[in-house]
């Protein structure tokens, strides 16, 4: 509906027999899940994995009655569900089956199906693409994977939305009763709540799932909200899932690890001296979130006071993607015991770090050599990667900004900006100008969107004054050793060369120098209005333009949690090179400083910006054109962006446009949906 920016109530999902668009609660996957049958328990496929967390070989999880989620599975203990009762632990199984044991439809009738599935509230789904086969291709030979807040990792055809398989981890199947009981009633019940990523390994590039061939497909995931684990799960066959790991602050050299919302990116990485698969796959992410960050330390009249340090999340880890094993890690100094120290110990690396990784491959010699990431200090790190070097010397990094009140005398709440979304890098060239890279990226409070509401009369010392940032990185392709890194600069907020471009004069922004930090819009208006505005998603750079979404939250928010979401969302379009509109939004004669931005008719909170799939990541264009050509380059293996996926393929040469500047031959891309 463009008058609301919801569904209308007449759209019919494609899985369904009749209209639902304006009802969560109609049609879609979960009106295709199958029947609950007692009299038979495996209609529905349904299973677990109890055992050591880093088995020796992939578990077949189809392989074994031991595996499947039935009240006759013995390994599925009333200790392991946390009940007292055989008739508690068999009602707690058959209602996570699919009985409406609590007649939620309320026709009296509890022996039969309940049509319901829990919400990925956080989590992106990921669609794979098996592809049929050699002698029978088909595009439609595909699933969907989402993870959901009752725990489940589901599996859905494409064709018909029916549910292949559902697998619930072993760490939350003593969660399954309070969501049957719903007890307590309060607060949500968060359980996968992160994204998932897939690896597809594709051999021969054909885009058809040879499992002969050599080919995999693992999905990896995590908690979001929901805890501090990582699963990996081998969906080579899209019928017979494999358990391969699950890590988390019980595995080796992982105890700084927070709440898992850093969803991983999937790259290569050759570390000396390290036990690793064949084809060096890693996966890179965020220590994770503290939730102290809620302000559960804070004074309750101030959610948006400064947390000086946190006690977790505040690392960088790599992992082996087939494994599990941590390979390298950066976190904090003075980390005891001597077994959990980092290999990178950072004295500036004292808060959370919930943002995916942007992992960039800059040489395109389909390895990792660079990634870029925010915390909840305000803080832009910056790395190098030397693939081929051992774990102590792999890797070289620290501060490039610091934009929030880290580094400020007295700390001030409206100075304590976050990042929890990843940047989003561009690189960046003008005709007869050095190249750059452009950080692109936002601050906004998450953890609690609302800050900035109900703040009458003290907004100015209640709300974070947010902003959006586009830091320049002029050392694109050099490579700094840790000794450069201890001596930079950082950029602060304060500094008058990242140049203000908030308020225009004479109808246009303030010109840009060369050398310049880069810029910064503040997310307010002339005359203080639109308080609280904050950015929630990632923004993306396509063509010159940087493309973000924000939110503000009303003056005034009610407490009934069925309410939808009150507040506004706002669309960004700017110039990557000063931050002037790109577009007459505003349907006037002329482009002016309301040309920004416009306000989108949907409530609540927008989860990202509606550009292009690969999001947050290295745009390439042609010359002048604000991205960087592509080099010819011998034949090689290259990973690709596809969606959600991460695809190896071999690729033949290619020749582009060579720049005025005669830059070394190498060519710009992004490793893998940092």
């Amino acid at each position: 509906d463009p008058t609301t920016g919801f569904f209308k109530s007449s759209a019919q999902s494609f899985w369904s027999t009749s209209s639902d668009g304006s009802k969560v609660t109609a049609g879609g996957a979960a009106s295709q899940i199958p029947d609950w049958n007692p009299a038979n328990a495996g209609a529905r496929k349904l299973y677990t994995y109890i055992g050591t967390n880093a088995p020796v070989n992939p578990v077949d999880l189809t392989s074994s009655s031991s595996y499947a989620v039935t009240t006759t599975n013995g390994l599925i203990t009333n200790a392991i569900l946390g009940v007292a009762t055989t008739t508690a632990h068999d009602n707690t199984i058959n209602y996570a089956r699919g009985e409406d044991l609590k007649d939620e439809n309320g026709n009296t009738i509890k022996n039969e199906p309940r049509y319901a599935m829990g919400d990925p509230l956080h989590s992106q789904p990921a669609v794979v693409i098996y592809g049929g086969t050699t002698a029978s291709p088909n595009i439609n030979d595909a699933a969907i994977l989402a993870a959901t807040n009752d725990g489940y990792l589901h599996a859905f055809d494409v064709t018909n939305g029916h549910e292949l398989w559902a697998f619930i981890p072993q760490e939350l199947l003593g969660d399954l009763n309070a969501i049957y009981t719903n007890s307590p009633t309060s607060p949500k019940h968060y359980e996968l709540d992160g994204s998932i990523r897939i690896l597809k390994y594709d051999i021969n590039g054909d885009g058809i799932v040879d499992p002969a061939a050599g080919d995999r497909v693992i999905a990896y995931f995590g908690n979001g909200r929901g805890g501090s684990m990582y699963y990996a799960v081998d969906v080579t066959s899209k019928t017979t899932p494999k358990f391969l790991w699950a890590i988390g602050p019980a595995t080796a050299r992982l105890a700084g690890i927070g709440q898992t919302w850093s969803t991983p990116a999937i790259t290569r990485v050759n570390v000396s001296g390290a036990t690793q698969n064949s084809q060096k796959f890693v996966l890179v992410f965020g220590g994770g979130y503290d939730s102290a960050e809620e302000g559960t330390s804070c004074p309750v009249t101030s959610p948006g006071c400064y947390q000086t340090s946190d006690s977790s999340g505040n690392w960088i880890y790599m992992v082996d993607a087939l494994h599990g094993t941590v390979l390298w890690s950066s976190g904090p100094t003075g980390v005891t015991p001597l077994s959990n120290q980092p290999d990178l110990a950072l004295a500036r690396m004292d808060h959370a770090i919930p943002s995916d990784v942007a992992v960039l491959d800059i040489d395109g010699d389909g390895y990792a050599d660079r990634m870029y990431v925010g915390d909840m200090a305000g803080q832009l790190w910056r790395f190098d990667i030397y693939n081929g070097s051992t774990a102590a010397n792999l890797v070289a990094g620290g501060v490039i900004a610091s934009l929030g009140t880290r580094d400020d005398a007295t700390h001030t709440v409206a100075a304590a900006r976050r990042f929890y979304n990843p940047p989003d890098v561009a690189a960046v060239t003008k005709r007869g100008t050095a190249p750059y890279f452009n950080i692109a990226i936002g601050s906004g409070y998450r953890g609690h969107p609302l800050n900035g509401s109900g703040c009458t009369p003290n907004c100015s010392t209640m709300t974070i004054q947010d902003s959006f940032y586009a830091i320049r990185d002029y050392h694109p392709f050099d490579k700094l050793a840790q000794a450069d890194y201890n001596a930079l600069l950082i950029t602060h907020d304060s500094d008058a060369n990242l140049i203000d471009i908030t308020i225009f004069t004479n109808n246009a922004p303030p010109p840009i120098p060369a050398g310049a930090l880069g810029w910064k819009l503040r997310l307010d208006q002339p005359g203080g209005s639109w308080v609280g505005e904050k950015v929630l998603a990632a923004s993306s750079t396509f063509n010159d333009q940087v493309l973000f979404t924000t939110y503000t939250p009303n003056a005034s928010v009610s407490s009934d949690p069925c309410t939808a979401g009150a507040g506004n969302n706002r669309l960004y379009a700017v110039s990557v090179f000063d931050g002037s509109p790109v577009a007459n939004l505003n349907n006037q004669n002329n482009l002016s400083i309301t040309d920004r931005s416009t306000t989108l008719a949907q409530g609540g909170k927008r989860q990202s910006a509606p550009a292009q799939p690969a999001a947050r990541s290295l745009h390439v264009g042609r010359r002048g054109s604000g991205g960087l050509p592509q080099f010819q380059q011998p034949p090689q293996d290259r990973m690709e962006r596809t969606g959600c996926q991460l695809e190896l393929k071999r690729r033949p040469a290619c020749r582009r446009n060579r720049p005025a500047w005669r830059a070394p031959r190498r060519a710009i891309r992004i490793a893998c949906g940092a």
